[in-house]
């Protein structure tokens, strides 16, 4: 997703913002790398969480019976298919996280954290920023950025660029021209993952 094929992961120290219940930290770190698991659901506790999962799970992969013809269905064969592999992703954060053996989870959220400046070489954010930005305005965004920098040494990237109406957020334009968030570049780049039909970009910000 976040095409991070030239770098060198294992010398990195790695932020995924909003990470949820993903299993990429754990699955990351279990193979050598350094990745820290951010989210406020973490202050939950493992009963809540399951629940959670189910029922959100169950929801999405309905609401997709009538919004098929928005998706590419290349790495998911079919529904049926997503739904299993979403169950088996958070079937190995909730055991992880009961345990706490491979995950290193935090609790801080956007647009402001408690992390010291240059914290991390690279932050990834999925599924967060631009997606909402019909309930997060763009202050929300600019500030969200803004911190990501300030709290990151080389590189934030962002994915996808589309919100929930499919379409490239509006978002995206102010971004690139706000004077305001200083950086060496900022550019978007094609991501060789594509689900949502058009998100296949990342908005890749070099510090």
């Amino acid at each position: 997703m976040f095409n991070l094929f030239e770098i060198d992961l294992e010398k990195e120290k790695i932020l995924d913002m909003g990470a949820g219940v993903s299993s990429f930290g754990i699955e990351a770190n279990k193979m050598g790398f350094n990745i820290i698991n951010s989210d406020k659901i973490y202050n939950f506790d493992i009963k809540t969480l399951e629940d959670k999962c189910k029922a959100d799970l169950s929801l999405i992969c309905s609401k997709l019976e009538n919004v098929k013809d928005k998706y590419v269905w290349k790495f998911f064969s079919n529904i049926k298919e997503l739904k299993n592999y979403h169950k088996k992703t958070y079937e190995i954060f909730i055991n992880d996280f009961n345990h706490h053996e491979y995950g290193k989870y935090v609790t801080e959220t956007l647009p402001q954290t408690g992390f010291k400046d240059n914290t991390f070489s690279i932050s990834l954010v999925f599924h967060l920023l631009f997606m909402y930005n019909s309930h997060l305005d763009y202050e929300f965004h600019k500030q969200s950025i803004l911190e990501l920098i300030r709290i990151t040494s080389k590189e934030v990237r962002i994915f996808p660029l589309v919100n929930l109406e499919y379409k490239k957020s509006s978002f995206i334009e102010k971004i690139l021209s706000d004077n305001d968030i200083k950086a060496k570049e900022i550019i978007i780049e094609k991501s060789p993952y594509e689900f949502v039909k058009g998100g296949n970009e990342i908005l890749a910000i070099k510090v």
